[in-house]
């Protein structure tokens, strides 16, 4: 059982990958709602216009983005890839930095799955002095 604190009450929960205590998660909803509600009304209003019309803090909205929950009509200098700094629309990385990323964990997992494959001994015969002999090689 893992406890931390809530980011944004400082209230001990018990911790279920998300980083809020459950009160909190259910006021975020409800002030999510307030800023979907008013951009489904004014489609082109600002950050800052939202903000003060739902009094919803400009801090949890550009939360709100970063969580690809809402998405911006065009990039804005506001919210930024964290890999290259470039202007995005949504989420924490520009497409071409998540095509980098996703193309790294793609061959990170084929090399273990080599690696992995590589370890077993043949099936048609097991000696293990001849496995660890081969283990020890690749090392």
């Amino acid at each position: 059982m893992d406890i931390r604190n809530c980011k944004r009450c400082n209230r001990l929960f018990q911790y279920n990958g998300i980083k809020y205590c459950p009160s909190c998660v259910m006021e975020l909803d409800e002030m999510f709602k307030k800023v979907r509600d008013y951009l489904y009304e004014h489609p082109d209003a600002t950050i800052v216009e939202v903000s003060e019309a739902t009094g919803v803090e400009e801090k949890i909205i550009l939360e709100f983005l970063r969580e690809g929950r809402l998405e911006l009509k065009e990039p804005s200098p506001v919210l930024t890839c964290e890999r290259c700094g470039k202007p995005i629309t949504t989420g924490r990385m520009c497409k071409e930095c998540l095509a980098v990323f996703e193309r790294g964990l793609k061959k990170g997992l084929n090399e273990s799955a080599r690696k992995v494959s590589d370890l077993k001994p043949d099936s048609s015969k097991i000696h293990l002095a001849d496995y660890i002999i081969k283990k020890r090689e690749r090392e």
